[in-house]
């Protein structure tokens, strides 16, 4: 668990290894000293009152050394934050378990954008 907190000044109990998770970037397992790299995963917390928080983990790999940064969004930059991957990825596209999250969690979101 991990307090954050949000874009409007609330604190916010997260837990990446439970909250579901709407878009990962590829984490290596390979290690090497002098490799780098970086990404960003979106996350959705849902409070018992039934509030959905949407955050994003920006992590850095450098040396054996991990860094992490948390950030809330809203609903709509949450939105916009996928439709940037989704460009991104450009023909090759993303991978289909990821498209399986987004449909699941903001579907038609993809197709409209098409």
């Amino acid at each position: 668990m991990r307090t954050i907190r949000t874009t409007d000044g609330k604190w916010l109990q997260i837990d990446p290894k439970t909250d579901p998770w709407i878009f990962k970037t590829p984490h290596s397992s390979v290690r090497a000293s002098l490799d780098y790299r970086q990404g960003e995963d979106l996350y959705l917390r849902t409070l018992p009152d039934g509030i959905h928080y949407y955050y994003v983990i920006s992590w850095t790999d450098w040396q054996r050394e991990s860094k992490e940064a948390y950030r809330t969004l809203s609903e709509e930059e949450a939105k916009d934050f996928l439709i940037k991957k989704a460009q991104s990825a450009g023909k090759i596209g993303l991978d289909p378990d990821i498209l399986d999250r987004i449909e699941k969690y903001f579907p038609g979101l993809l197709k409209k954008r098409r």
